[in-house]
Order: structure tokens, then sequence, then C-alpha cells
């Protein structure tokens, strides 16, 4: 799914990854082990390569902002239907809705693995849009919903 300012992928997390193996570090509340993780680009209005860094602060903001009332709409679409879902803070990988883990989301080697077509800076947390370049900024959520269940929830809040 995506529009001119945002790019949704869902992916079924593989059952050997990362994630899975370290969901008590990760998610020690959830009892089942999330199916799917989804990426959301926002597409930034210029570029994020350090070169004015009080500009891109402004425009994080803006766009965390509004990840955070999109992926808020998913948790609470979610929790209706009874599927456990959570929201991972850009700023600092943990989980907005369960009690933080020991461990964090890397949300650009997340990205590395599941969209190859993505390039991660090297030595850097930089991410490259296949389009836009170094104008965007990732966010993820993780969800025990099936993919199209999930896709389903995303056309009904974009």
């Amino acid at each position: 799914m995506n529009s001119k300012n945002l790019e949704i992928f869902v992916k079924t997390i593989n059952i050997n990854d990362y994630i899975i193996l370290n969901k008590e570090k990760l998610l020690p509340d959830w009892q089942q082990v999330p199916k799917t993780i989804i990426f959301l680009f926002f597409r930034c209005q210029h570029s994020l390569n350090g070169n004015n860094l009080k500009s891109e602060e402004i425009e994080k903001e803006r766009l965390l902002l509004e990840f955070y009332t999109l992926g808020k709409k998913f948790y609470y679409h979610s929790q209706n239907q009874k599927i456990l879902s959570e929201v991972i803070c850009p700023k600092t990988g943990f989980p907005i809705y369960s009690n933080k883990g020991k461990e964090i989301f890397i949300t650009q080697q997340l990205v590395k693995r599941y969209l190859p077509s993505f390039k991660v800076k090297t030595k850097e947390c930089g991410l490259f849009h296949p389009l836009w370049g170094q104008a965007v900024y990732p966010c993820i959520i993780l969800s025990g919903a099936e993919l199209t269940i999930n896709k389903s929830i995303i056309s009904a809040i974009t």
C-alpha cells in the first residue's frame, strides 16, 4: 500500500527471526509470537542526511506525530477485533503499549532484513528509500494477525 507521502509494507515474520527468538526480551508481555511486521515509511519534506540538524529534528517530530496518530488507530482497531498488536517507538525502539523489554527494536536492521531494496547507511542509522533517498522516516508495528487481516485494518484507517 502506498500514497504520495506514505508507503506501507506488511510482511510475515520468519519463524527463525530475531523477533521470534528474542520475544521475551523485546515484548515480555506477549504470550503469543507476532505473525506480521508492518513497515510504514513517511516521506520527508527534505533529506535526513545531517546537513541541517535543526530542520531535520523538526521534520522528524512532525512525522513522529503522524506515526503516533496512525499507530494509535491501528492499535485500537486491532484491540476491537481482539488482535494483539504493538506500535514501536521510532525514537527509542521500545514498545509503546506494552512493557519495555531488555532489548530494543532496531528499525533499520529490520528494514534491511525484510525489504532488501532499501539500503542502510554503513556505520550509521540512516536509511535509503529506493525512490525517496534519505527523505524517509521509517516506523514499525507488530501484529499477532495474518497478512490479510492487517491489510484490512490498514485500509480502514488510511
